[in-house]
């Protein structure tokens, strides 16, 4: 193990497409780092334990949000109070919200082959500061429920995926709307939970969404949270009950990063929320999702520093 270690997710959609992509990365780490394939989440753990141990400067990561969300929480688990190597998103999935959100650019390839290069040439490598959020003992950057796992758990069980599919999940769910079908039904039905933000307690209720997220899009440049950065260690969260023909009527304001001004709708910058479920509770990490009936305390996670590239 050296200076730089990449995982490589063999599972995620857009390394499937391409199962040519390993060798290629493993070929550009020759002599400077390793690339390790982790065909099971446990053995991440395992991995972040031999890269504390040998202090390796970088860790790459090929694969998609969820990918990173998992590293991350495994990393930062091994690690505890010790500061994180350099992460370097090597955008291996689809749809690459994370990366798009913080202007990350470049493809697995070119982005490793410039971080071995200046890597190589000891050049410093560009790198920004970026703060996560943490349910419990899991970290990433955007999280949800009610909306967002039920919007994806529809992307998922399309034929395709990447932003295409996204829109049509969309305008699929705008038109059974506009007929009262049962997609729009599945898509827009709500988490029932009680929801504590520092010391306020909301009513119990049934959320049609909630988020708590450090960066500002969540997918197809929509940006429900604008103010994820206002102020440092803290994360923006937005729970609203509108109905879902008045959500409707407001999506524009999703993708122009405007408020929603309506007495439904709850939004605050801060550190910390108590979610206490009041039934099974689907909810989602950075694309991967989960189901609990276990309450979840969302905090602001330790702030990475994370490579990108001037182009």
């Amino acid at each position: 193990m050296a200076g730089i270690v990449v995982i490589h997710n063999p599972f995620a959609r857009g390394n499937i497409r391409r199962p040519w992509l390993a060798g290629k990365l493993r070929g550009i780490l020759e002599g400077t780092g390793e690339l390790v394939i982790t065909r099971h989440v446990s053995h991440v753990p395992e991995l972040a334990a031999e890269c504390l141990q040998k202090g390796i400067d970088y860790l790459g990561v090929n694969g998609g949000d969820g990918s990173l969300h998992v590293a991350l929480s495994a990393f930062i688990s091994i690690y505890k109070d010790r500061k994180l190597p350099t992460i370097v998103p090597l955008r291996g999935g689809t749809m690459n919200t994370m990366p798009h959100s913080v202007k990350i650019k470049g493809n697995p390839v070119s982005i490793l082959t410039k971080v071995v290069q200046n890597y190589q040439a000891r050049v410093p490598i560009p790198t920004i500061k970026q703060h996560l959020v943490r349910l419990n003992d899991q970290y990433g950057f955007m999280s949800g429920a009610g909306i967002p796992p039920n919007f994806l758990s529809a992307y998922y069980s399309g034929t395709s995926t990447g932003p295409w599919q996204g829109f049509k999940v969309i305008v699929h769910t705008i038109a059974s709307l506009a007929v009262q079908g049962p997609f729009y039904k599945y898509v827009t039905a709500p988490a029932h939970c009680k929801i504590r933000i520092d010391d306020e307690d909301l009513s119990p209720r049934y959320y049609m969404a909630f988020l708590g997220c450090s960066i500002r899009e969540i997918g197809l440049r929509c940006t429900p949270t604008p103010h994820a950065y206002d102020k440092p260690g803290h994360f923006q969260f937005l729970a609203t009950t509108m109905k879902p023909s008045e959500l409707m009527t407001k999506l524009g304001h999703l993708w122009l990063a405007k408020d929603i001004i309506h007495p439904d709708v709850f939004s605050r910058v801060t550190s910390r929320v108590y979610i206490e479920p009041l039934s099974n509770m689907r909810y989602t990490i950075d694309g991967e999702i989960y189901e609990t009936e276990d309450p979840i305390e969302m905090g602001c996670g330790p702030t990475i520093d994370m490579v990108k590239l001037n182009k």
